[in-house]
């Protein structure tokens, strides 16, 4: 069992830290002796349990002793383990949310011999008070397991720059087996102290309590993954967390709180980048000049927002991205947590459950360790004046409380140190800047196409989105064109595709989906950027650019000064939307499409028939492309259109034989 250094004998108030994260420190850091550190240990738990039981006066050990299948998940392995516990546990809960309830336990030791009950750690049982598919209980326990460990990588970084470690608390599902049909409940340790949410899932940033480890670790989280995901909603007592979320690229799993890029461009709008994010090499997100000023103004309250409607948070001329109806026992609402249901401060924040995909039981898995912040010791980011008043025995700025003795005395077995080191490294090689300028040359370096390869480039995307929805003003305030333009530039830049189609068509004047209401001057040199900006969507194939350009180089018009017309390029950029609707559902395009399949043929047979802007006449191919578009308009139910298809294919055919 391998357990963090204790704090020195001196120090008789407070807590203790006991982390994983203290294994891996520096070298260049002293280590106390063995005989020092086993008689630190000793003190603090005889400090621990000289404390007062908080829950003595509820007389746990007079309940009926349970028998529990106890679940764990290891995130690094993806494998779950169980074992049989047992627990005490109330008949009626003391605390309820919009979604569970929670109720006081007490479990024992496995490693305990005695039978002592009033000695036992205090726990905090929860359940969904509606009933979910049992895989909802497993898939809340693997989310915070995840998030578990990217709080241990953050900790493995940020110990060079003796900043605050964090860590979020273990969490299991038990099998009530005695009981009839033996339900799930969710099990994780009871704290003391102060609950603070710091973020959430949807851009609120806790910014009166200038705390800066959790919006660094969030920011941590997006760039060491590769932007795959972040953590976000990260509440508990100091840097204790529990019941975060993770945001995905995707926004299908972990539950209807993952709002997937929209998610990151939300924390991104608020985030200002701290004193630790600049330590850690992490760099800031590129936000409009004139969206510097607003960034956290423009969410106000804490709630954890539901995919679908997170959009429904302040002007009411936000549009729905998402009109499909929320699950209402599948998605995550702000939750009873596991603190005193007689606090009453304004800032305690409940916890909350969160659905997520299907359970597979795996194999078994390695414990991971469990820690706490010590008070005094507390020292986030470095910079202790800039958050704590000296003399104030109750100024919980820095969100720290008391924590339960007897969680303190938890003892877990530890990841070894090859393991991680392993795991570290895997994750270090994909670290990614949040910088746009770093993106496009790492996407320059790619050997495959870089359109669509960046999740950076549709979280501005996705910024673009909220600020055309009006979630970055005020309700009564006109949205910024500017700021949405600014990002709609760098998704472009990035190589989203529906960003350089709708560049290309606002720079050319062309009816545009995204920003419909901006005007670009017209000019021939934003005529020339939009073609450009086309003829990039072409390539990337983009059937709609691919016509545009093809109508381009057909007719003249809509050329930049340095294309001149040219029937071609346009037959071949014809014959890649042709060949785009081969791929289709259904082999072709009907009627009902504005560009469908029989007029692109028969202006390639019109142009084959003519010749000329370098095209050789060939009547021939003409004669055939009118054939083939005769059939097209058949099968679109154009019977008129495609016997004018058959005659103007004979008099083509005429032709050759004329020559």
């Amino acid at each position: 069992v391998l357990l963090g250094t204790p704090p020195p004998p001196g120090d008789a108030s407070g807590p203790f830290v006991t982390s994983q994260a203290t294994n891996h420190c520096s070298s260049a850091q002293q280590s106390p002796s063995p005989h020092s550190s086993v008689d630190h240990w000793k003190h603090a738990i005889q400090k621990a349990r000289a404390r007062p039981d908080p829950w003595a006066e509820f007389h746990l050990e007079e309940k009926e002793t349970e028998p529990c299948v106890r679940y764990r998940y290891n995130a690094v392995k993806g494998e779950w383990a169980h074992d049989e516990i047992h627990i005490k546990m109330a008949s009626q809960p003391f605390g309820k949310g919009a979604m569970r309830e929670c109720f006081r336990a007490k479990k024992l030791s496995n490693f305990s011999h005695s039978s002592n009950w009033k000695s036992a750690s205090n726990y905090v049982v929860k359940r969904y008070m509606e009933t979910v598919n049992r895989e909802v209980y497993f898939e809340d326990v693997r989310l915070q397991m995840e998030a578990k460990l990217w709080g241990e990588e953050y900790n493995r970084d940020c110990v060079l720059f003796a900043f605050s470690q964090v860590d979020i608390m273990q969490m299991c599902a038990v099998e009530m087996v005695n009981r009839p049909g033996k339900p799930l409940f969710h099990l994780e340790h009871y704290i003391e102290g102060k609950y603070i949410k710091y973020n959430s899932n949807s851009g609120f940033v806790r910014d009166d309590n200038i705390r800066l480890t959790p919006q660094a670790f969030s920011h941590f989280s997006f760039e060491r993954s590769g932007h795959q995901l972040i953590v976000v909603d990260i509440q508990g007592v100091g840097d204790l967390y529990t019941d975060p979320q993770i945001h995905t690229e995707k926004g299908t799993d972990f539950g209807d709180g993952n709002l997937g890029v929209r998610g990151m461009a939300l924390f991104f709008h608020s985030h200002l980048c701290n004193k630790i994010c600049k330590s850690m090499g992490l760099t800031p997100f590129d936000i409009s000049p004139r969206g510097e000023g607003a960034t956290g103004l423009h969410q106000q309250t804490a709630d954890t927002k539901l995919r679908g409607c997170e959009e429904f948070c302040g002007s009411p001329r936000v549009r729905t991205f998402s009109t499909g109806r929320v699950p209402p026992l599948l998605s995550r609402l702000s939750e009873t947590s596991s603190m005193d249901e007689n606090m009453s401060d304004s800032d305690s924040i409940p916890c909350s459950p969160l659905a997520m995909p299907a359970f597979m039981a795996r194999s078994p898995l390695l414990f991971q360790t469990f820690s706490l912040q010590d008070s005094e010791n507390e020292g986030d980011s470095g910079y202790p004046s800039e958050r704590r008043s000296e003399g104030d025995p109750n100024d919980q700025v820095d969100g720290v409380g008391n924590f339960s003795p007897f969680l303190c005395l938890v003892l877990c077995v530890q990841l070894t140190e090859e393991r991680w080191s392993f795991f570290h490294s895997s994750r270090a090689h994909v670290h990614r800047s949040s910088c746009v300028a770093t993106e496009v040359e790492r996407l320059s370096s790619l050997l495959q196409k870089k359109i669509g390869q960046s999740v950076l480039g549709k979280v501005h995307l996705a910024m673009v989105r909220y600020h055309e929805a009006g979630r970055f003003c005020e309700k009564d305030e006109p949205w910024d064109q500017d700021s949405a333009l600014f990002h709609l530039e760098r998704a472009a830049l990035c190589g989203e595709l529906e960003a350089i189609v709708a560049l290309g068509m606002a720079f050319m004047q062309l009816p545009h989906h995204i920003l419909p209401d901006l005007e670009m001057e017209d000019s021939a040199g934003n005529r020339a950027k939009g073609f450009r900006y086309l003829l990039q969507a072409a390539e990337a194939g983009d059937r709609s650019s691919m016509i545009t350009v093809a109508r381009a180089f057909d007719t003249g018009f809509n050329l930049p000064v340095d294309k001149k017309q040219n029937w071609e390029e346009a037959v071949h950029w014809y014959d890649s939307a042709l060949n785009m609707m081969d791929f289709d559902e259904g082999g072709e395009f009907d009627g009902t499409q504005d560009e469908p399949r029989y007029l692109l043929l028969s202006r390639e047979a019109e142009m084959f028939q003519e010749g000329g802007h370098g095209l050789q006449p060939d009547p021939q191919k003409a004669g055939d492309l009118f054939t083939e578009a005769a059939e097209a308009a058949m099968a679109a139910m154009k019977g008129r259109l495609a016997n004018q298809y058959y005659m103007k294919a004979e008099e083509a055919w005429a032709l050759m034989e004329e020559e």
